[in-house]
């Protein structure tokens, strides 16, 4: 079992991580306890690229102006201003089942995911990203 207090110790550590349901707890308390803003994406049902940037804006509470796009997706990703924050833990929960339904989408996203939290890490700002299920 991964010690999330201290992957979440680092903006080192940042990045995507799969993750199992028993981890959920430990990751919320775990970015509570260091501060971290926690957001948690729900992509039940999800069989497509509309219905999952429309879950994700909901979920990580995107603002008003977010263009409904992969490149509007990733600008809100790498600009959390909207959002200010020590770092961020962000929970998307019955992701691979998307990826099952949509593979390609899933993929972009993936990219998107890893792409961010890159940027985040140069910046030295704590950013994770956690898939389950």
């Amino acid at each position: 079992m991964e010690d999330w207090s201290a992957v979440f110790g680092s903006y080192l550590n940042s990045g995507v991580y799969e993750v199992t349901r028993s981890a959920l707890t430990h990751i919320q308390n775990a970015a509570k306890a260091r501060g971290l803003e926690f957001m948690h994406v729900d992509l039940k049902g999800v069989t497509g690229k509309a219905a999952f940037l429309k879950k994700a804006a909901r979920g990580l509470g995107f603002p008003a102006y977010f263009g409904m796009n992969w490149d509007a997706f990733s600008d809100c990703l790498t600009d959390m201003s909207w959002r200010p924050a020590a770092g961020y833990v962000i929970l998307l929960n019955k992701y691979r089942s998307f990826a099952e339904k949509d593979l390609t989408d899933a993929q972009v996203a993936r990219r998107i995911f890893d792409s961010s939290a890159q940027y985040w890490k140069k910046k030295k700002m704590p950013f994770y990203i956690a898939l389950l299920g």
